[in-house]
Order: C-alpha cells, then structure tokens, then sequence
C-alpha cells in the first residue's frame, strides 16, 4: 500500500479511468454536504483573488485499486475506487457547472482548461467508448451524470425538464447529481457575476431579497478572474490522502477501518491537545491548568454550531478564529484554524508567550467579550447591545473588531460611540442600496489598524476617510437619507434587519418619558397595502404597472399609502 498526498489536479490531470464499483452507493451527497463544499471552495477562491492563500485544504482520503496490469502500451489505465467516489464526483460534477457558467459569459479559454479534468484522450487500443470519461460510476447513475459531463447547461435542462420544478431541482430528487450540479451552477455563477456571497442553500422557498447590487469591482475582467479563482481553488488548493493498494491489501479492511463512526474531532481539539503537550514539555502542572483555564470550554454550549456565522461550525472554532484575527490583525482562514494557531502560538519555531499558562489566559480574557456578543452573558451592556444588532444583521465577521474595542484602555464612552459606528456602517450601506458583500474585507482591514495603532475614535474615522469606493465607503448622511427615501427597504435588509430598523424607529419616536423596554419577540412587519395590490386598486391614469415599472408620480402615491409602514 502506497499513501501519498496530492493535489486535486495532480489526480485529474493523469490519463487515467476511475470505475466505481457496481457494489458502491450511488450518489448521495445532500445539501448539507455541498453547502460546506461549496464555502470550502468559495473560501480559497476568495483567498485566491486576495493573493492570501497560505495552506491547502484536506478533502479526505481516496483509495484506488488497480485493475489490471499497471500499464499496457496504447491502453488507459484503470483504477477501482475504493473509497472517494462521492469526492470524485463531486469534484466532477462542480467542475462541469464551472465549464458551463463559463460558457454562458463567452470565456472559451476556461472551457477548453476544464475539459481536460472532465475526459480522457482516448489511445489506440481503447475500444469502450465510456473511457473517454474520467470517472465511470454506478449504472444507476451513469446515465444522469455522463449526460451532465457532456452535454451543455441548456441541454440538460431539456433532457431532464420533468425532473425541475419552478426552475431548480428539488430537495428530494432521485438524480442527487442533477441537484449538486444546479446547485452549483447558481452559486458559481452568482459568484463570477458579484463576488462571494453570504446566502445559504435551500433558500429557494424562502422569501428572497431584492437582486444583487453590482459595484466598481463587477467588470467583465473581474467575472473571467472569479472563474479562474474558483477553478484554481478547487484544482490546486484542495488535497486528498490518495492511498493506492497492492496485490495483497485488503480493499475491505482498509475501507471500514477509514470509515469507522468515531467522532470527528473539532479543530479546537486539536488545538488544545497542541497546548497541552507544550504544557507537558514545559514541566507544567497540566491537570491544574486545564481545570483552572480549559474546563470552561467543554461546556456543550461551545460545541454548538455558531447560529449567524459562516460557515457552520460549533462556537468554539470561530471563538478561535476570532481570538487570532483580534490579536494580529490578519485574515485568518477557518479551514486551516489548527495551522493558523500553531502559527500563533509558535511563529517560525518560537513561543509568541512566555508560558502556556500565559497562552490559556489570553483565550480566558476573550470568552466573556465572545459569550457577551453571542447573548449568553450580559457583563457589558454596551457590547450586548452590539452582539444582538449583529445578531440581527448576521454580521459577526464584525467580532474581532468588536472585542478589540472592548479589551481597549479607551473610556466607555469612547467605547460606545465606536459599538454604534460599526452598527452605522452596516445599516447605513444596506438602506443606502450599497453591496454588503465586502464587509468581511473592510472589517479585517480595520482590525489590522486597530492591532497596529490601537482601537480609538482617530483610528477608526482615518480608516474609513480613506475609503472613497462604493464597495466600501462610510455613506453620509445625505445619502442615507435619499436611500431611506427612494430605495425598497424591506428587500434590501430583509427579514430580521427590517424589523432592526423600524424597532430603532420607534424607539427614536418615544420620549425620554417612555418606559425603557427591549424589542418583544415575535414581531413581524405587516404590509398595510397588500404586495400585488394593482388589480384591485389601479392608479388613476388606469396602469396596472408593478412598482418596478411604475413612473416618478405613481411611485409618490405609493409612498403616500406606505411610507414606513411597508
């Protein structure tokens, strides 16, 4: 048995035939694993395009068995794939819906690049026509994905129209292929068009908000280096264990010892078994310390998925991966957190910390700032506050600022105003019809100045002077106000930040006589004038125009009706 690891494009690039074998499952990933899939990928290519990939990703392990000889002149080898093939395909089916988003935008050079992950270049003495494709599944599923590998996005569309409803495929299609590739048509083409986005999948039965808004940044080059982004993502930065068997291995051995129910350990695990084995090393009292600053953090609580942060892991990865940005600065990629702290903790060989009782005690001082953002403790009103307005806005990329202004020797007042800077900065952009899909980028570069010069209101206005894009800038207050005006708010922040805002409405509208109450739960917006109300009540010139059609005058005597009351 030979182990090695490699490159996804190492594994595809090769001449080679994957067969899965009859006895394999057919193709069962569900939504809940594309969805990671995609953030993974979606993640990298964002690290890509920024020039900030420092470490490749582990997709698992791939077993393949030889079939046959090792290599017969003028014949492509065979290889039976033990384990991986719900990888495999995928890896194929996510790049046959990059081929054809690129098709759609006119980028022939990426069409032609993929096309050699996806076929075979047939040899002389091959004879079975399916050898053109590199990975050959179960006969249940080899029609559906052989028809998607080859055909156009619009062909398969056709050929399998029965199988959609309302435009996409369901949840609980028979063809999984089918939907993984739908799927991933719409993301990657969503992300060449505007960049990375914070919608789920599954979404299509909820209520969807108003279209993407389109930046400087959205230009035909950028569009064709997204593309690129993502394909280089998956094809060079994401890495297999490929385990390649002998004569005498055990495929069945090997496959069940790999795919035992054992419990995944988080990345946390892993980073407090780093810590500790330090301790040991150090000749520290290792059953004091962790009683003393480790124990907090095996209450189920931080083992919990983090509710309105991406991508969905439990609290304590991201409690870490904010840790890390807060206290550097730097952009700090969830995929990697175990490298990324060893980095920390040790940076080129040498101890960042005196001990690691010193190490345990930063991460002691942050968790009270994360539980107060996250609702669980109350010890700070002021950050509460701010926890549960980015709570509404699901805006936590936002935390490690957060918990720099916190930890800051600034006065609470100093404190307060920079709390409600942040929260202006996110409301403002929405209602103002500003994209938010940079907000990740501009709050990582803030908490690199405030890592360099120190939290404070001078750093904070002198950041975001110096931001003049419309992907990034601070709106002023006349701008808001038209955007209030003008702009749909209840599809540009809807949902929870809908009612975010009309609850600060109203608190603004109270005396200071009033009684001080928090927002009861519960609440939803009611649409005073029905959402398709033309029929019943036409305008006066007797259009039946729909709001997005409507002229200036109409447009006025729709407001009249709604105003702020939707």
């Amino acid at each position: 048995m030979q182990a090695d690891d490699h490159a996804v494009e190492e594994i595809l690039a090769e001449g080679r035939r994957f067969m899965v074998p009859l006895y394999q499952r057919k193709y069962q990933w569900d939504d809940a694993r594309l969805e990671p899939f995609w953030e993974d990928v979606e993640a990298k290519a964002v690290e890509v395009l920024e020039g900030e990939s420092k470490f490749q990703h582990y997709m698992g392990a791939l077993i393949l068995s030889p079939i046959g000889e090792a290599a017969q002149i003028g014949v492509t080898p065979r290889v039976q794939v033990v384990d991986g093939q719900q990888r495999l395909t995928t890896f194929q089916l996510f790049l046959a819906a990059l081929r054809e988003v690129a098709r759609k935008h006119d980028c022939p050079d990426i069409i032609e690049h993929v096309q050699d992950y996806l076929f075979n270049k047939l040899k002389s003495k091959d004879t079975d026509k399916l050898t053109r494709f590199k990975v050959t599944p179960t006969p249940s599923d080899r029609e559906v994905f052989h028809d998607i590998i080859e055909k156009t996005h619009d062909e398969v569309r056709r050929d399998y129209a029965k199988h959609y409803w309302g435009g996409r495929v369901p949840k609980n299609t028979q063809h999984r292929a089918l939907r993984a590739y739908e799927l991933f048509y719409q993301k990657i083409d969503h992300f060449a068009q505007y960049g990375p986005t914070d919608y789920d999948f599954g979404d299509e039965e909820e209520e969807t908000s108003a279209e993407a808004i389109t930046d400087e940044t959205d230009t035909r080059e950028a569009l064709e280096q997204r593309l690129e982004a993502l394909l280089t993502a998956l094809l060079n930065r994401m890495k297999l264990v490929v385990i390649t068997l002998g004569e005498g291995d055990d495929a069945q051995v090997i496959f069940e010892t790999l795919n035992s129910k054992g419990q995944p350990l988080l990345a946390m695990d892993l980073v407090r078994n780093n810590i500790f084995h330090r301790a040991e090393k150090e000749n520290a009292e290792v059953d004091e310390l962790y009683h003393k600053l480790w124990d907090p953090f095996d209450h189920t609580w931080w083992r919990e998925p983090a509710p309105f942060a991406r991508p969905r892991r439990p609290r304590i990865d991201h409690f870490l991966a904010h840790v890390l940005a807060a206290e550097t600065g730097q952009k700090i990629s969830m995929r990697e957190l175990y490298a990324e702290y060893r980095a920390f903790a040790v940076p080129k060989g040498r101890p960042r910390f005196p001990s690691v009782e010193d190490e345990l005690e930063v991460l002691q001082d942050y968790a009270p700032l994360y539980e107060t953002l996250e609702g669980r403790k109350k010890e700070d009103d002021d950050l509460h506050w701010l926890g549960q307005k980015l709570a509404a806005w699901q805006v936590t990329t936002a935390y490690p600022v957060a918990m720099q202004i916190a930890r800051s020797g600034i006065d609470v007042e100093e404190k307060r105003q920079l709390y409600r800077l942040l929260y202006s900065y996110v409301v403002r952009r929405a209602l103002s019809g500003l994209t938010a899909k940079n907000l990740n980028r501009v709050f990582q570069a803030l908490s690199h100045e405030f890592a360099q010069e120190g939290a404070s209101l001078s750093t904070f206005s002198a950041y975001f002077a110096a931001l003049t894009g419309d992907s990034t800038r601070f709106p002023n207050d006349e701008e808001f106000k038209r955007g209030v005006i003008n702009l749909p708010a209840y599809s540009l922040a809807p949902g929870t930040r809908i009612k975010d805002v009309l609850w600060e409405l109203e608190l603004a509208s109270r005396s200071k006589f009033a009684e001080e109450i928090e927002m009861p739960s519960g609440l939803w917006v009611e649409h005073v004038l029905p959402r398709s109300w033309n029929e019943d009540w036409p305008f006066e010139d007797g259009d039946l125009q729909s709001d997005g059609q409507a002229t200036h005058a109409q447009k006025s005597e729709i407001r009249c009706w709604t105003r702020w009351e939707i």
